[in-house]
């Protein structure tokens, strides 16, 4: 069961969920809309295995602004998100597209937001014809399902990861450090 806009309102008042929203018009019905703050281009190759003994994240090219947006023309970018994801131990969060860009030809792929998990990452994104995004246009909704059972906390890589500011998955600043006159 997702959990509707009343839980999602009091969970972020105890500093759960999302955080750095820039207005209080993204809390939705069952989710929390996402914007975007850098957009990125993959660059260079990556490998997965078993154990990510020898596992390799793809570079990361960020694209300049034009002036308020960016032209993308039809491939796959890394947008990183303005906002910053605190996963609680009972819940975890699936991001999905918003109908809005799924209406003009971008979609986004996520994996599961495990619980524990708390950074600011990026929204992966297909846009299949060319596309015009602003900067902080809302791209993505992220919702919340309640894990039932003990769940231990996500302790991988990514943990404390800040895409916006330090422009790679996995690169990591302490979550204190975080400056929010810059977003974060």
């Amino acid at each position: 069961m997702i959990i509707g806009r009343k839980e999602i309102i009091s969970r972020m008042a105890r500093g759960e969920l999302v955080a750095d929203l820039s207005s209080k018009n993204q809390v939705q019905q069952a989710g929390v809309d996402l914007t975007v703050g850098k957009v990125y281009l993959l660059t260079g190759e990556g490998a997965l295995d078993f154990d990510n003994s020898r596992r390799v994240i793809c570079d990361y090219s960020e694209l300049a602004l034009e002036g308020d947006h960016w032209d993308l023309e039809p491939g796959v970018y890394h947008c990183a998100m303005n906002e910053r994801i605190i996963i609680p131990l009972d819940l975890c969060g699936i991001l999905l597209p918003r109908s809005s860009a799924l209406a003009i030809g971008i979609t986004i792929h996520s994996a599961l937001w495990d619980p524990g998990y708390e950074g600011r990452s990026f929204m992966h994104t297909v846009v299949t014809r060319r596309a015009r995004i602003y900067k902080n246009a809302r791209l993505a909704q992220m919702v919340f399902l309640p894990v039932r059972g003990e769940a231990s906390s996500y302790s991988g890589k990514y943990l404390g990861e800040d895409v916006l500011n330090l422009g790679k998955r996995g690169s990591q600043g302490r979550i204190d450090e975080w400056d929010p006159g810059k977003g974060g």
